[in-house]
């Protein structure tokens, strides 16, 4: 967290560039109630439906407005989030040196745009989104191996949950189908037909 913030916190004082006003300060769906009703339910109300990620700029548009430092703020924290994400799901996997791969994930400068990028959000809430999900996975596996059905079931359908968020904010997530299964090859050296019919 403190590497992120030392790396990341001028981006809190950085102005809107690019495209920034399309997606928020000159976004008519951000002013009101029947705007968000738009963000879901009319796909062309906005520059690209992402509507997880457009409900995150009206929320926050009731809180600051057209101020671009509270959207800053509110990426960096995200991408603070996916790096202990990162790490968490690392450990789980067993990599060797997960807590420096997460490191340098956090401090990698390939991550500024995202980060220092307003209308980049769609970057850090899909992935925060999508690594749940796949931590989520993981806890759902164990809990189904150990024969807890219950607790099997709430993991799955909260793994389900943050793939359908993560779908919302960006659709590329939609690639943790494929990647689930790499995983579980790699970590078991096989793939049943169990497995892929859950997946």
């Amino acid at each position: 967290m403190a590497a992120v913030l030392l790396c990341y916190a001028r981006t809190v004082t950085a102005g809107w560039i690019w495209d920034d006003d399309f997606y928020i300060w000159n976004n008519p769906t951000l002013r009101s109630l029947s705007g968000l009703f738009e963000i879901w339910f009319v796909p062309r109300a906005t520059p690209q439906y992402y509507p997880l990620v457009h409900t995150s700029y009206w929320l926050e548009y009731r809180l600051w407005g057209d101020r671009p430092a509270g959207y800053h703020a509110v990426n960096l924290l995200l991408h603070a989030a996916n790096a202990l994400l990162l790490w968490r799901l690392l450990n789980r996997l067993r990599v060797p040196a997960a807590f420096f791969g997460a490191l340098l994930f956090a401090i990698h400068p390939v991550c500024v745009e995202s980060v220092a990028w307003a209308t980049e959000r769609k970057n850090t809430l899909s992935m925060c989104c999508g690594l749940g999900s796949l931590l989520a996975w993981f806890d759902f596996q164990q809990a189904a191996a150990t024969g807890r059905a219950s607790s099997a079931r709430r993991w799955y359908a909260l793994s389900l949950g943050l793939f359908a968020a993560a779908l919302l904010a960006k659709t590329v997530t939609v690639t943790l189908i494929g990647a689930i299964p790499v995983i579980e090859w790699w970590r078991t050296g096989r793939l049943t037909r169990h497995a892929i019919s859950r997946l």
